[in-house]
């Protein structure tokens, strides 16, 4: 990079330049540049990524105690209410059952991109500075062994665990105070192995999942 030489000012007379720099070879080539900006973003990146995995975590850390207090209490509601009221809570308890493990797994499967997403980051960074200088997620013993990690994993299982004693508890509150003929009792313990059955379906597509992303039109 050069300037023209304030001197070069009379007509007929061709521009001197000089150097900007004294070492020409300190300045940095167009790859080297371009490195260091690829290796800024992905740091930035990298921040940005474990403030969603900390945010998904805390997600998961709070749903158990909160959501499951909450439908324990919808249930033990149902001997205060009349017959006909009832009936709603015992149909919506297990559909508010479907939706907190649906939105658990969705946090799990969110929490896991963002760990995968961190560990290519730590990958690239380590091809950049030519040395494993980033290895945490990358090197983490349970990498791989469930999806969003020991903490999902756990989490998953605590809440599966919280919706089939909060069904359990539905087909016994329903044979204690409705008074139905045995067709009645069939039909909702029906509903409620139907409502099982789908859990444990997502619960073994969870086990498939793969963070894939999306290539660039």
């Amino acid at each position: 990079m050069c300037i023209a030489n304030s001197r070069a000012t009379n007509v007929g007379l061709q521009p001197q330049y000089r150097p900007l720099m004294e070492n020409p070879e300190a300045c940095p080539s167009v790859d080297e540049a371009t490195d260091q900006t690829r290796l800024q973003c992905l740091l930035e990146e990298y921040r940005a990524m474990y403030a969603l995995a900390l945010f998904r975590l805390a997600s998961l850390d709070r749903r158990v105690p909160v959501t499951g207090a909450t439908l324990t209490a919808s249930l033990a509601s149902v001997v205060a209410i009349p017959s006909g009221a009832s009936m709603v809570v015992f149909i919506g308890l297990p559909l508010a059952v479907v939706w907190f493990v649906r939105t658990t797994i969705n946090h799990a499967r969110s929490f896991e991109d963002a760990l995968r997403r961190i560990e290519q980051i730590e990958f690239e960074i380590n091809g950049l500075v030519g040395r494993e200088a980033m290895c945490f997620q990358s090197r983490h013993p349970s990498r791989g062994q469930k999806v969003g990690g020991r903490t999902s994993g756990e989490t998953i299982g605590a809440v599966l665990i919280a919706a089939i004693t909060l069904m359990v508890g539905c087909g016994f509150m329903f044979v204690q105070t409705v008074d139905a003929p045995w067709q009645g009792w069939g039909a909702y313990g029906g509903f409620l192995m139907t409502v099982f059955g789908y859990l444990i379906l997502i619960i073994r597509r969870l086990k498939k999942y793969e963070y894939a992303p999306q290539a660039r039109n």
